[in-house]
């Protein structure tokens, strides 16, 4: 029907972009579609003119056509709402589904032809909406059988397809971004209601959803900031298309998954809205099917909760409805054809059922029928707990078809490349990182010999290459038992202790671990011996001069710790607000004016709390690379190893949160800044602080506090190294000695080098187990890891500072000058009655 608005082309995304002429289809110029072009979604009188907001002028040529278009709409309303990175265009097979232009011949053998699909569309004859069907005006449906026999209509059946237009943003990056998407699903389900004239008394109005990916989660997160969307009826029947619903296992940010786990938690069970769930199955390369399962609610809610409104879902595997043995992938499974001819299946039986009065949980067992063929099924809350376990079982049993087609190993290939593995893989990376640095390096340590000071301890080769292969060893086993454990299933004392793992990381196999923590094993020596060596090298060279000039700097002996730390926040925060604040300022509006065509860039709190974020964020990063990628200094490849885990878990934590502040650095981007914080306040419990304020205090203060500790420490040894020099070129009489390459002789055992106290090295060792057990899963707490490091990083660096303090060196400095005087109050047997005693001892 869209010929009547576009004579030339019946396709909207052919006409949505502006483009040149195409000669070949002389299909002229197309224009970008407006609000007045969805003719059916405004009121009749505005219809008959176009632009509407033009009506005191005289009709357009276009005034015959929309008045002789079918008005209001004849088939049943289908919202469309794409995932991320989603196009609206994505709805196009389902829209040939609905109108029929698709699916007849082969279906229903002769079925109608092109053209007698296009009169009834223009007629109406043949065709309606679900609700009045022929001869049926007065059958009711008392239980799922009742709705077999109304299948005999389905080929009339027609759906007016809608598409969200998301512009294609990545709705799993931020949740600011989900809830934008979310407030945008709301006013479309407004203005689709008022248009087609569905709010009108009764229960013959509603809107089914059909939502692909994340688009579910913008569906979820919109009835439960609007509530009136099920109220009012509006929204009543929803189906996913390989929506990850338990959790979304390729998001990087801890807040998406901090949300998932509160809806969940909390959820929206008394809705009452009919949720059917199909998932791609194993060829999903982005969303395996354990996520998308709907999460099942507490014991007393599936007790005491009334089935007439409640927790009503079902899930599906694209394999059993569709043909193919293992599912489709991600995006087919919005065109493949037998998979949507179902879905206009369950669409069509949803819509009958809603009509004639049928509660949530009948709609999804009549669903439930019409899809397996009428397998048994019950419509009380039970019922979904047992449908639950069906489909996990379906999803087991087509895990062991892929195990014994394919083989243990082919199964591994497959399994490692899904994408939704690198989120996985950047947690290992992480937990490789941390176990080198305080489970294998002090190992290696304490057996090579701990009480050796650092300044004296050299690494051979053959040192280095046991403590490689060690890794590869330990890590691997460790992540593989871990994995095992949290598989497996045991009794302890006559109580059976269930699984500990969490959806998609219960059918993982245990090669498929192994080998993930052998790439994340290969990738910190990557870059902390192959990538930070050869920069070190590079920066060697390019800075020696540089470095010459340096060492001819005054002696700084009388400086405590934290005078030098104090000093190097100062610099580093005249560097931020000098350099690199105005650079992240004039880049970002760079970014806006001439990449993205935006000129409302915003001048206000806000923005400078952004701009201040992202300085301080590349302020961080820089000086993590440039900490890493040092040449000199005691135990390298422990502090590489800690700067890798700060700037990966940095990265981790802040992503999501700096496309949110780039955002926030326009006047657009700012618009429904309320509105988010109303979200999280929700969310939260009726609480909530600025997002960018609290990231700026809990995860980039303190790796800036990391990384000035780290300074102070470098600081402070070649102060302690200059000084030991000066120390030793003069002796009591004034003659000049050897210089000592040390920075204290092993015999000023004053306060031990490099010894950490046993407590923060058992508590670091605890909080890499913790996160060891939890890498595979999913939890808004993952973040904790940067404040955690950063903390145990400055204790660490301030206790090897220790050594370095100038009361610590006049000692050692009056030892070696023989300028102190030692009193002994009960003298050795061994000394005479004159306190004297050999020179040698």
């Amino acid at each position: 029907r869209h010929k009547h608005l576009y004579p030339l082309s019946g396709s909207m995304a052919e006409n949505y972009d502006s483009r040149e002429s195409d000669p070949w289809t002389r299909l002229g110029e197309g224009r970008l579609l407006e609000l007045e072009d969805n003719w059916c979604l405004l009121p009749k009188d505005l219809a008959t003119i176009t632009p509407a907001s033009d009506i005191t002028t005289t009709p357009s040529r276009n005034d015959r056509k929309l008045r002789e278009a079918p008005y209001p709409h004849r088939g049943h309303p289908v919202l469309y709402v794409p995932g991320h990175w989603g196009s609206f265009s994505q709805a196009r097979s389902l829209g040939a589904h609905g109108t029929r232009w698709t699916g007849q011949r082969p279906r229903y053998g002769e079925g109608l032809s092109d053209r007698e699909v296009y009169e009834s569309l223009w007629t109406g004859e043949g065709m309606h909406d679900g609700r009045w069907l022929p001869n049926e005006s007065d059958a009711t449906i008392e239980n799922a059988h009742d709705a077999k026999h109304f299948m005999d209509h389905l080929d009339g059946f027609v759906m007016d397809v809608f598409a969200l237009d998301l512009d294609g943003q990545g709705g799993a990056l931020h949740p600011s971004k989900l809830l934008r998407q979310a407030e945008f699903f709301a006013r479309a389900v407004e203005t689709i209601v008022e248009g087609c004239r569905l709010n009108g008394g009764g229960d013959r109005k509603g809107i089914t959803i059909v939502a692909h990916s994340i688009g579910a989660w913008v569906v979820r997160i919109a009835m439960k900031l609007h509530p009136h969307l099920v109220k009012e009826g509006w929204v009543r029947n929803v189906v996913t298309l390989a929506s990850p619903l338990t959790s979304v296992p390729y998001s990087v940010d801890a807040g998406i998954h901090r949300i998932a786990h509160q809806i969940n938690e909390n959820g929206d069970y008394e809705s009452g809205v009919a949720t059917v769930s199909l998932s791609g199955g194993l060829r999903d390369e982005m969303i395996p099917p354990e996520v998308c399962q709907i999460p099942s609610p507490p014991k007393s809610d599936i007790d005491h909760t009334d089935k007439q409104a409640g927790f009503a879902t079902e899930t599906f595997l694209a394999a059993t409805i569709a043909e193919g043995q293992y599912g489709m992938d991600h995006r087919a499974i919005v065109w493949c054809y037998d998979l949507l001819h179902e879905v206009r299946e369950i669409i069509f039986s949803l819509v009958i059922a809603t009509d004639r009065g049928v509660n949530s949980a009948e709609r999804v067992d009549v669903a439930r029928r019409i899809t397996r063929g009428g397998n048994t099924g019950t419509s009380d809350r039970r019922g979904a707990a047992r449908s639950l376990a069906s489909y996990q079982q379906e999803v087991n049993e087509q895990q062991a078809r892929l195990l014994e087609e394919k083989g243990y190993w082919g199964t591994v290939s497959i399994q490692l490349s899904a994408p939704y593995h690198l989120n996985a893989l950047l947690k290992l990376c992480i937990v490789s990182a941390l176990l080198i640095g305080y489970a294998v390096l002090p190992t290696l340590q304490y057996f090579r010999g701990g009480h050796i000071p650092a300044a004296k301890r050299s690494t051979s080769l053959a040192e280095k290459c046991f403590a490689t292969s060690l890794s590869f060893i330990v890590i691997p086993i460790l992540v593989l038992t871990v994995t095992w454990a949290r598989q497996i299933e045991f009794s302890f004392w006559g109580k059976n202790c269930p699984r500990a793992c969490r959806v998609q990381e219960c059918n993982l196999l245990l090669g498929t671990a192994f080998v993930l923590s052998q790439l994340a094993t290969l990738i910190h020596f990557l870059i902390v011996h192959g990538a930070c060596s050869l920069m070190a090298v590079i920066r060697g060279r390019c800075l020696r001069s540089h470095n010459n000039s340096t060492r001819k700097e005054g002696i700084l002996k009388r400086m405590s710790f934290w005078t030098i730390f104090v000093h190097s926040c100062v610099r580093q925060l005249r560097l931020l607000a000098l350099v690199v604040l105005p650079l992240t300022t004039v880049v970002c509006s760079a970014i806006h004016i001439f990449l993205l065509g935006t000129e409302d860039i915003a001048w206000n709190r806000t923005a400078a709390t952004s701009y201040c974020f992202l300085s301080l964020l590349l302020l961080l990063a820089v000086h993590l690379i440039h900490i890493a990628c040092e040449s000199t200094g005691a135990n390298l490849e422990l502090r590489r190893s800690e700067c890798l885990v700060l700037f990966l878990s940095l990265v981790k934590a802040t992503f999501g949160k700096a496309l949110f502040a780039f955002s926030l650095t326009t006047q657009w981007g700012q618009s429904d800044l309320a509105s988010y914080y109303n979200f999280l306040a929700t969310m939260d419990g009726g609480w909530h602080c600025n997002e960018l304020a609290a990231c700026i205090l809990m995860t980039l203060l303190p790796v800036f506090f990391a990384m000035m500790t780290f300074k102070t420490h470098d600081g402070m040894t070649r102060n302690a190294l200059r000084y030991w020099k000066e120390t030793n070129r003069m002796s009591a009489n004034g003659d000049a000695v050897q210089e000592s390459n040390i920075m204290l002789e092993p015999s000023c055992k004053v306060v031990p080098p490099d010894k950490e106290p046993r407590f923060t090295g058992a508590v670091c060792l605890c909080f890499v187990c913790w996160y060891t057990w939890n890498v595979l899963a999913n939890f808004p707490q993952e973040d904790i890891v940067v404040p955690f490091v950063s903390f145990a990083v400055s204790v660490a660096a301030y206790v090897r500072c220790r050594p370095y303090s100038h009361e610590v060196m006049d000692v050692c400095s009056a030892i070696a000058k023989d300028e102190l005087s030692l009193r002994c109050n009960d003298p050795p047997a061994d000394h005479d009655g004159n306190g004297s005693h050999d020179k040698n001892e």
